[in-house]
């Protein structure tokens, strides 16, 4: 069949109540949000979830997709080793990525594990979205250091393989924004934080693949963003479908900046649909 639902969204362990303890109550706006898309992906039905984490077995070179049959997680390292993860993989699709990608000429990895479990890129978005995921197979995928426009052909090659199998499929992008927005932050604070958050959120609300392929890579280093790549990937896999982006919500409470957005998928392939549904969020303001 085809992808039928996507959705951006960070990957703060913070935000899970078991790890924050109280503190997960200043990202309320995001934690919202996230309920929301829960609530939207299970109305899908999905067969098939991919997930691609920034965070995983990373490779320099190649995006990277899990081969083993099933793939598990806690948040043990968080000192919550009660909330677990088991999913079964989708096989068959991974066949068809990694036959797609080849025939592309894109670096692809096998991985035949995902160092000790799911990493926080994947387990935090799927911690808030596991309602909609229980019966739900999972693909997780890993983003490389290459170019944006690299990770975006990986994304189309992902469409080609959806498209030749009998699948309801959900695309996961897990994604934190600037690391740099206040004195305090991961990064220390550098202007240019504010201001890629506010260009990032606007561009995927105005669907704007080419601000996303093209962004300045020292603009990019200075913001210490966490998105780019992975954002490429979705667009790609996403391109040619119509597309009805919503930015749900917007906040940067411990200086890194959270966005959560969700993507309708009205109707069958064809030229995409750049319009935003009444009442979506654009994002941060020009500060």
């Amino acid at each position: 069949m085809a992808f039928v639902y996507a959705c951006i969204a960070p990957h703060p362990p913070v935000i899970v109540p078991e790890i924050g303890r109280g503190r997960e109550a200043d990202t309320a706006a995001t934690l919202e949000a996230l309920g929301r898309v829960a609530r939207e992906l299970a109305e899908h039905h999905p067969d098939t979830a991919l997930v691609v984490s920034p965070h995983g077995p990373v490779r320099y070179e190649a995006m990277g997709i899990l081969t083993a049959p099933q793939v598990g997680g806690t948040f043990a390292e968080w000192g919550a080793s009660s909330v677990t993860f088991d999913f079964q993989n989708d096989l068959e699709l991974v066949d068809r990525i990694r036959q797609e990608a080849g025939a592309a000429g894109l670096p692809l990895a096998s991985l035949a594990h995902w160092g000790r479990g799911l990493d926080w890129g994947c387990t935090v978005p799927l911690y808030h979205l596991r309602s909609a995921l229980a019966e739900v197979r999972l693909v997780p995928m890993t983003i490389s250091f290459l170019e944006p426009q690299r990770h975006f052909d990986f994304g189309r090659a992902i469409a080609r393989a959806v498209a030749a199998l009998d699948r309801r499929v959900v695309f996961i992008c897990s994604a934190d924004l600037s690391h740099a927005l206040t004195p305090d932050a991961p990064n220390g604070y550098d202007p240019a934080g504010h201001l890629f958050d506010e260009k990032y959120c606007r561009a995927v609300a105005e669907w704007d693949v080419h601000w996303v392929l093209s962004a300045d890579h020292s603009f990019r280093t200075h913001a210490a963003e966490d998105a780019i790549p992975q954002t490429a990937m979705l667009m790609g896999a996403l391109d040619g479908y119509q597309v009805l982006p919503r930015v749900l919500s917007y906040e940067g409470p411990f200086g890194v900046g959270y966005m959560v957005a969700a993507i309708d998928i009205p109707g069958p392939a064809g030229q995409p649909q750049r319009t935003q549904k009444e009442g979506a969020s654009s994002g941060p303001q020009a500060r």
